[in-house]
């Protein structure tokens, strides 16, 4: 019965939900344009999750940005 509750919970795991969709940012862009902030700013100290998080978002935008106009979109 457990291999089976295993098998369950792997498969909500990998829901559609869960998944990334075409206009996500992967991880690569999102370092790349979180360095590039942390830089801009000075270097602090202690900032990598506030610029992390500044470039996903603005990521994101960008994707659903690109969404709404069914075009490319660029930074």
């Amino acid at each position: 019965m457990a291999k089976r509750a295993r098998r369950v919970a792997s498969n909500v795991a990998a829901s559609p939900e869960s998944r990334p969709t075409a206009t996500d940012p992967d991880r690569t862009e999102i370092a790349a344009l979180a360095y590039q902030l942390w830089f801009e700013r000075g270097c602090p100290n202690g900032s990598d999750q506030e610029d992390w998080y500044r470039a996903e978002g603005m990521l994101k935008s960008r994707g659903e940005d690109t969404k709404k106009k069914g075009g490319a979109a660029s930074l």
